[in-house]
C-alpha cells in the first residue's frame, strides 16, 4: 500500500463499458485509498452515457502501467468551454472507481472477463494473527555484546489448509552499525481450484478479515492485497477500510502494547490441526448470523476510534440478539397456529379476534431469554461451573436491568429509566462482546482450556467479568499458550 500513498498519474483512459475510446486523464489515489480519475475534455454525449453507467469495465494506461476497474460512479462534472448562448460542450468529468487493479496488462480481455486464481495479502497484526514465528530462539543478552557475531537462527514457517488458504511468517532482520532491529513478515494467501470473479475474492477476503477480527477482538485491515492470474499479478484496491500502520519492528522505538506479544490474542495456528473444518464452520455461521456479525463489526469500529456512547450498548445487545435468537421451526410453528385458531373459534366477539390476529404472533426467543443463553453458555464455559452452581450466581436482577436499559435506550421510555451505572454498562460492553467471541470459537470447535488461557491473559476483560458477576475464570497448571508466545513473551 505504500506506494499508493500520495499516488498521481497521468493517464490515457482507452475503455469505458463496450465503448473503445482515448481519452486524457489523471488517476489519483486519496484517503482511505479511493481511486479517483479525472476525465478531460469528454463531449456532452459523453458525460451523459458516463453518468448513466453504473456496473462497468474501465480501462486506463498510464506511462508504466494498465489500470482497470470494474464499475465507477460519477463524483463531479465541470464545464469546459461555452459558445456565444453560454452551453458547454466539453466537460472535465471526475468520477471514483472501485474494485482497481494496476498490472503489466489489464486483466480483462473483453467485457464479461474479470477472473484470477487467486489472492494474496497482508494484515495489520499479521504477524501476531497468523501466530507462526520464523525465529527458533530469541537471545537478547548477546544483543548486548556488539562486538560478536550474532547467529540468528530463522526459518519461513508455514500453514496451509485443503480450502485453499495459506498463511506464511518470515524473518525481518535489519542491522546498521551498531544497532539490530527485528521483525516479522506475515503473508496469507489464497489458490482457488478453479478461476473465481473478483465478488468470490471479496467474500473470502471479508470472511478472512472477520475471521481474525473473532481471533483478535480488534478492527483488522488489509494493508496490501495482490490479485494473480496466470504469471500475471495485479495490485488491488477496493477492499481496505481505515487502515493501520503495519507493526513490524521489535525494538523499544517501533514496540507498543498493539504488536507482537500479546497472549490474550487467539492466532491461526491454534487450529492447525482442524482449520479447514474450522473455516467451513465459520462460513456458515457468517451466512446464518449475519446480524450479529455485522452489530460486532460496528463495535470494533467504536473500540477503534475509542468513542463511548449508548447506541454501542445497543450494539451489543443487537450483537446478543443476532446470534442467539433461533429460528422459529416449522413443527413449532404449525403447532401454534393450531392453537391459535383453537383460541379464535372460541372467541365471539370480532373485536377480541381482531386483537388476537394482531398482537398474537410466534416470534420466538425473546431478548431476556437471548440474554439468558449467552451469559450461561459463557459463565458455565469460563468458570466450568455446573447448572446448579450457575443457578446460585445471582444473575437474574443484572440480566433485569440489562433488560431494562436496553428497553430504555431503545424505545424511549418515559416510565422506565436506567438502571445501570455508566460503569456498569462498560462492564457489560467488554464481557459480551467477549461472549460473543467465545460462542464463535467454541463453535469452530475450539478447546475450551484455551479459550479459558487466552481470556485470562486480558486483564481488562478480567477485571470487568469479575466486577459484573464475581466470578474467576478457572485455570490448570500449564499456561502455555503456543511456540509463538512462548518464543516472543517478554521481548522488549
Amino acid at each position: 500500500m505504500k506506494r499508493f500513498k500520495d499516488y498521481k498519474e497521468n493517464c490515457v483512459v482507452t475503455r469505458m463499458g463496450e465503448k473503445i475510446c482515448s481519452y486524457q486523464g489523471q488517476i489519483s489515489v486519496i484517503e482511505n485509498y479511493r481511486v479517483m480519475i479525472e476525465i478531460i475534455d469528454v463531449s456532452r454525449e459523453v458525460y451523459l452515457q458516463i453518468r448513466e453507467m453504473e456496473n462497468a469495465i474501465l480501462c486506463l494506461k498510464t506511462d508504466t502501467e494498465h489500470v482497470t476497474a470494474r464499475y465507477f460512479m460519477l463524483r463531479k462534472m465541470i464545464g469546459k468551454q461555452t459558445d456565444e448562448n453560454f452551453i458547454c460542450h466539453y466537460f472535465n468529468v471526475t468520477i471514483e472507481a472501485f474494485d482497481v487493479c494496476w498490472g503489466n496488462k489489464s486483466c480483462v480481455s473483453d467485457i464479461e472477463e474479470f477472473l484470477f486464481d487467486g489472492f494474496s495479502c497482508s494484515v495489520t497484526e499479521g504477524a501476531e494473527l497468523i501466530g507462526l514465528t520464523p525465529y527458533e530462539e530469541i537471545d537478547s543478552v548477546k544483543f548486548l555484546n556488539t562486538e560478536i557475531d550474532i547467529n540468528i537462527k530463522t526459518r519461513v514457517k508455514e500453514l496451509h489448509s485443503v480450502s485453499g488458504f495459506s498463511c506464511y511468517a518470515f524473518h525481518n532482520i535489519i542491522r546498521k552499525n551498531s544497532e539490530i532491529s527485528f521483525g516479522i513478515n506475515s503473508q496469507i494467501q489464497y489458490r482457488a481450484k478453479e478461476k473465481i470473479g473478483i465478488d468470490v475474492v471479496k467474500e473470502n477476503l471479508y470472511n478472512m478479515i472477520l475471521f481474525l477480527e473473532i481471533l483478535s477482538g480488534e478492527l483488522i485491515s488489509t494493508t496490501q492485497v495482490t490479485l494473480f492470474e496466470d504469471e500475471r499479478f495485479f495490485d488491488y484496491l477496493g477492499n481496505c477500510n481505515f487502515p493501520k500502520n503495519n507493526l513490524i519492528a521489535f525494538n523499544k522505538n517501533k514496540f507498543d502494547g498493539r504488536s507482537f506479544i500479546r497472549e490474550s490474542l487467539f492466532k491461526v495456528s491454534d487450529f492447525v490441526t482442524f482449520l479447514d473444518d474450522a473455516a467451513n464452520k465459520f462460513g456458515i455461521l457468517v451466512k446464518c448470523k449475519k446480524l450479529a456479525f455485522d452489530s460486532y463489526k460496528q463495535v470494533l469500529l467504536d473500540d477503534d476510534v475509542g468513542i463511548y456512547t449508548p447506541n454501542k450498548f445497543l450494539k451489543i445487545m443487537q450483537m446478543i440478539e443476532g446470534m442467539e435468537r433461533s429460528d422459529v421451526n416449522e413443527e413449532e410453528q404449525r403447532k401454534f397456529d393450531k392453537k391459535k385458531e383453537d383460541i379464535l373459534c372460541k372467541l365471539s366477539s370480532e373485536e377480541d379476534k381482531k386483537f388476537i390476529e394482531k398482537y398474537c404472533r410466534n416470534n420466538g426467543d425473546n431478548f431476556i431469554k437471548c440474554l439468558q443463553k449467552i451469559t450461561k453458555k459463557a459463565i458455565m464455559s469460563l468458570s466450568g461451573l455446573s447448572n446448579n452452581e450457575f443457578r446460585e450466581c445471582h444473575t437474574h436482577t443484572l440480566l433485569c436491568n440489562i433488560k431494562n436499559d436496553r428497553d430504555v435506550y431503545t424505545h424511549a421510555s418515559h416510565t422506565k429509566n436506567p438502571i445501570l451505572s455508566s460503569d456498569e454498562i462498560n462492564w457489560v460492553i467488554v464481557c459480551y462482546k467477549v461472549f460473543f467471541r467465545l460462542e464463535v470459537l467454541l463453535e469452530l470447535g475450539m478447546d475450551i482450556s484455551l479459550i479459558r488461557k487466552r481470556f485470562s491473559r486480558d486483564r481488562y476483560f478480567v477485571g470487568s467479568y469479575n466486577n459484573l458477576f464475581n466470578l474467576k475464570i478457572m485455570l490448570d497448571e500449564d499456561f502455555e499458550t503456543g511456540e509463538y508466545d512462548r518464543i516472543m513473551r517478554g521481548f522488549d
